[in-house]
């Protein structure tokens, strides 16, 4: 048995799943734990460096696999500042740290859009379907897989803000599972010879 802790990691929230790999995606006992790591309280980035590393800590260790969202690695248009970037990348880095301190096992990294694709997730433009990606993922699991998923409601009556984020995590540890071990692809050098 493999259990596979998926992270999708932000300095806001951190979504969290825990799959058993030796089960189907459809099976109900897939999925072990969705959850989130949530920075309501904490005041300064180090204390949500804290607060992942006391939430990792209560995990049972029988994690076989980590793996986490790749973060964003460059700009996009309206949407991500350098300092954002940078403080994402910093704080993803120090989760990975912190998870393979606590499991012992060197995490493994995958893009949100592969994770999406290996997962069966099909995404329109935002402006097409009316709503942002990571709405459609939502939906998509909320209405397939994770449809037994009792989310708890906010005030207005729609799940809270955190589902989307352990849905994002869910949506990587099945990818993983799916995939087996993501080993990173080294791209060849180019030769003199060739000019380029």
């Amino acid at each position: 048995m493999t259990i596979i802790l998926g992270l999708d990691v932000s300095t806001s929230c951190t979504g969290v799943c825990i799959v058993d790999d030796t089960k189907k995606p459809t099976d109900r006992d897939f999925v072990v734990v969705i959850d989130r790591i949530e920075f309501k309280k904490c005041k300064t980035f180090w204390d949500k460096c804290d607060e992942v590393s006391r939430y990792l800590h209560n995990i049972s260790r029988g994690v076989g696999r980590i793996v986490l969202e790749e973060p964003l690695m460059g700009f996009r248009p309206g949407m991500s500042s350098a300092q954002t970037i940078s403080q994402l990348l910093r704080f993803n880095g120090i989760v990975s740290n912190t998870a393979r301190k606590i499991f012992l096992v060197d995490p493994e990294y995958i893009s949100a859009n592969h994770a999406r694709k290996a997962a069966g997730v099909k995404l329109q433009r935002t402006a097409a379907a009316g709503m942002s990606q990571k709405e459609q993922v939502f939906k998509h699991m909320s209405e397939n897989d994770l449809s037994w998923v009792q989310w708890p409601a906010k005030k207005n009556g729609q799940a809270a803000d955190w589902s989307r984020d352990a849905t994002d995590a869910y949506v990587i540890a099945k990818a993983a599972a799916l995939e087996g071990p993501i080993v990173p692809v080294k791209k060849a050098r180019k030769s003199k010879k060739d000019g380029k």
